[in-house]
C-alpha cells in the first residue's frame, strides 16, 4: 500500500462574524496516499474550499484555524512559520482554482508565469525557467508550446487556461495537488480531456490529488475514495464503489438520488429528486445532527444529540444515529 502524504487530524476552521463563531470547518479527519485521487463532495457552503485553504493556510481574516492537524510527510503544517509555508506552496502542496482567469495575471506572458512559479522554488537561471515552462505545456497538451509560451491568458481558451493552470502547479513535481472544482466552467468534452489529463499526470508524478466539486459523475471517474461534507463536517467517507454501491448516510443517499438519470422507456419524463429544506445557517445550526431537519430517517435523538461516526465496514464511516441508535 501507498504511503500516506497528507492527513488531516480534527481540523477547525472558524469565522468571527459579529461576535458570533461560525465553524465553517468542525472536525475534520483524512488522509491521502501516494497516487491518490480523494473526492470532496457536497452542496455549496458546507466547507469544501475552506478545508482546501485551512491546509495552505491561506484563510483570512474573520477566518483562523483554531485547532487539529495537517500533517505532511508527517510536519505538521500549522506550527510551520510563514516563510517555511511560502516554500511548502507551490513546491509540495499546489492548487488549481476553479476560475483560471482569475489566477493568471493578465498582464504577464505564460512563459513568465509559469517560470515564476519554477524559478521560486528551485535553484534554476531565467532561461533554465522559461524553457522548462515550455517543456510543462507540452506536457498538459498545449499546440505548439514554444509559441503559445509567447501569448497572455486572455489569448487563450478555457480550457487552454485551465491546462496552464496545470502546468503551473505540477511544475515543480508537488506531492499534493489541490483542485477546488477546476472544470465546472469547461463544457464537456474539455472538461474530459481535463480529467483524463490529471489522471495521467497522477499515475505519471505518483501526486496525491484532492478533488472538490459538486459534481458527483466527476467523482465517479477520478476517485479512488470520496468524503462527503456536511455544515462543515465530514458525514461519510468511503471507496468510491463502496459509496455509490451501498450509500449509507441519508445525505449522501439525496444527493445520489438527486442525479439524472435515463430510461430508455421514456426518457421525457423523468422527474429529479431534490433534497428537501436548505443548507442550514452555520450561525443557528441545529442541536444535534446538522442533517436532522431535512432528513427522512430521523430519530428523537437527531434532534438532540450529534451523532459519532461509526465504522460501517472497513474504509467506510458514517455519522448517523441510524447506525448506532437503540
Amino acid at each position: 500500500m501507498a504511503a500516506t502524504i497528507l492527513q488531516l487530524n480534527e481540523l477547525k476552521t472558524h469565522f468571527y462574524i459579529d461576535g458570533a463563531v461560525v465553524p465553517a470547518v468542525d472536525g475534520v479527519s483524512f488522509s491521502i496516499r501516494r497516487g491518490e485521487t480523494l473526492g470532496i463532495v457536497g452542496e455549496s457552503g458546507s466547507g469544501k474550499s475552506v478545508t482546501a485553504l485551512s491546509i495552505l493556510r491561506l484563510v483570512d481574516a474573520p477566518g483562523k484555524i483554531v485547532g487539529g492537524k495537517v500533517l505532511l510527510e508527517g510536519t505538521d503544517l500549522l506550527k510551520c512559520s510563514k516563510q517555511e509555508m511560502r516554500k511548502i506552496r507551490g513546491s509540495k502542496i499546489s492548487m488549481i482554482f476553479q476560475e483560471p482567469m482569475s489566477s493568471l495575471n493578465p498582464l504577464f506572458r505564460i512563459r513568465d508565469q509559469i517560470g515564476e512559479a519554477i524559478g521560486l522554488h528551485q535553484a534554476v537561471t531565467r532561461r533554465e525557467a522559461r524553457e522548462k515552462a515550455v517543456e510543462m505545456l507540452r506536457l498538459v497538451g498545449i499546440p505548439s508550446p514554444e509559441s503559445r509560451a509567447n501569448n497572455f491568458p486572455h489569448q487563450m481558451s478555457g480550457g487552454m487556461q485551465q491546462r496552464i493552470m496545470i502546468a503551473m502547479a505540477l511544475s515543480c513535481r508537488p506531492l499534493v495537488m489541490i483542485a477546488d472544482e477546476p472544470t465546472t466552467a469547461l463544457d464537456v468534452t474539455i472538461q474530459a480531456q481535463i480529467l483524463h489529463l490529471m489522471d495521467q499526470l497522477k499515475n505519471d508524478f505518483g501526486t496525491a490529488i484532492m478533488y472538490i466539486t459538486h459534481d458527483l459523475g466527476v467523482v465517479a471517474k477520478v476517485s479512488q475514495n470520496v468524503a462527503v461534507m456536511y455544515a462543515g463536517k465530514i458525514v461519510e467517507y468511503a471507496g468510491v464503489y463502496d459509496l455509490f454501491d451501498y450509500p449509507a448516510h441519508p445525505y449522501t443517499r439525496a444527493l445520489l438520488e438527486s442525479i439524472p438519470r435515463g430510461n430508455k422507456t421514456d426518457p421525457g419524463n423523468q422527474r429529479l429528486k431534490v433534497i428537501s429544506g436548505t443548507v442550514p445557517n452555520l450561525l443557528h445550526l441545529p442541536a444535534g445532527c446538522s442533517f436532522y431537519p431535512r432528513c427522512g430517517d430521523r430519530f428523537e435523538i437527531c434532534a438532540r444529540e450529534a451523532p459519532v461516526e461509526v465504522e460501517m465496514k472497513p474504509g467506510q464511516y458514517v455519522r448517523c444515529w441510524k447506525y448506532n441508535h437503540g
